[in-house]
């Protein structure tokens, strides 16, 4: 139903375009050019039998309709020529000439050049075969002549004019495009960097006051500081997903505004912070990422999707579980898993906030996550040329990713 809604609905454009739209007065200019051609057509044949000059009046509606319904008035006007052709002898310059301007407009207002130019060359081949079938006067040469040329010069115009408008399409299509890269950026980066960091900080006050809960004094100044951080941490969350409405099929332009975290440094702070859940953390391979096959910036992207997995197991995995990043190279490409206990749901100790994995829609997970991380890790990887799959199965959340060094045009 919609693909017949859609058909319909372009039929009825006026345009393709969506820089450029014509204007009532271009329709009336349209409308007094078709009243000029039918009357000189007209005039010019004089007397003219019934079914003619009904030909005649038709045709000149045809064209006049195809400014503002280009098809409907392109084919009107080619039946009315071509029956014009098959049922009479007489030779008038309309509506022969009809399916030549007609096309015209629909080259100039963007529409698709194989429809048009054969309504033309049907026309074309059909006053031929008509001509070829009949015995032709040189009156009737001469004028499929001059239909020619006209219908020529109008379809060159009509080049000429749809190239600057093209033009402009193409140009605002290009700005859309990066205006959306730049939204997904600043989408990107604000997830890795002030929402991350926020995060670790209501982090670091669970913890600290899970260290000392004795301490009557520092405890409620931790919560009050922990709920406030934790409501700014929401509302930024909220923009996130809204400035994330993602439409589906863009790419990121993973192009960095800073350069992200050491690796190192996320990893150290994650072993910390699961040793107070009773949680380990192992890592194997974290010197691959400085071999120099790796292109900068492959490896500026690698760090902050690895950077990204590394914080969600350490927010995410249970008390006492286990969780491991694995990092593997065979010198054209580089495949790393991250895997994490994710407990049993309802199971609440330290900061973890339950069981349920990234975007599951759990309670406990959304109190620290938007969502966001992994789709733009996701992202960064497929834009790399690479792939990510995620995973969950017999408690442990599994997510793998490879990201061939080989810069993707």
């Amino acid at each position: 139903m919609e693909t017949v809604t859609d058909l319909l609905a372009s039929l009825l454009r006026p345009t393709q375009y969506t820089t450029w739209r014509p204007t009532w007065r271009l329709h009336l200019a349209h409308a007094f050019l078709a009243a000029i051609i039918t009357l000189f057509s007209i005039t010019a044949a004089w007397p003219l039998h019934t079914s003619m000059f009904s030909f005649e009046i038709v045709g000149g509606l045809a064209l006049a309709l195809c400014s503002r319904f280009p098809w409907f008035g392109a084919l009107l006007g080619g039946a009315v020529a071509w029956a014009n052709t098959v049922m009479t002898t007489d030779a008038t310059f309309s509506p022969g000439i009809i399916p030549w301007l007609c096309p015209a407009i629909l080259v100039a207002r963007g529409f698709p050049r194989t429809p048009a130019y054969s309504l033309a060359v049907f026309s074309l081949v059909l006053t031929i075969a008509d001509a070829q079938w009949d015995e032709t006067s040189e009156d009737q040469l001469a004028l499929l002549v001059w239909r020619v040329i006209i219908g020529g010069v109008a379809l060159t115009l009509a080049e000429l004019i749809r190239s600057p408008r093209h033009q402009a399409e193409r140009s605002l299509h290009t700005y859309r495009e990066n205006v959306e890269r730049q939204r997904l950026l600043v989408v990107t980066e604000l997830h890795d960097t002030v929402v991350r960091d926020l995060t670790h900080a209501v982090m670091t006050a669970e913890q600290a006051r899970l260290a000392h809960p004795e301490d009557a004094v520092l405890a409620p100044e931790l919560d009050a500081m922990t709920t406030a951080v934790r409501a700014a941490v929401e509302q930024m969350r909220h923009a996130l997903r809204a400035m994330s409405d993602i439409r589906g099929g863009e790419r990121l332009d993973i192009e960095a505004t800073s350069a992200p975290r050491p690796l190192e440094e996320v990893v150290t702070d994650a072993a910390a912070a699961l040793r107070h859940r009773g949680a380990h953390l192992e890592v194997e391979g974290l010197e691959l990422l400085g071999i120099p096959v790796i292109p900068p910036g492959v490896r500026l992207q690698l760090l902050r999707v690895l950077g990204e997995l590394v914080t969600n197991m350490s927010k995410y995995t249970a008390p006492q579980g286990r969780a491991r990043l694995v990092i593997e190279s065979d010198g054209r490409s580089l495949e790393a898993m991250a895997s994490n206990d994710v407990g049993l749901p309802g199971q609440v100790g330290g900061v973890w906030a339950g069981a349920g994995a990234p975007g599951s829609g759990v309670p406990g997970y959304d109190a620290f996550s938007s969502g966001l991380g992994l789709e733009g890790a996701r992202r960064r990887v497929e834009a790399l040329g690479g792939s990510l799959s995620v995973s969950q199965g017999e408690g442990r959340w599994t997510t793998v990713f490879s990201v061939p060094f080989q810069a993707v045009s």
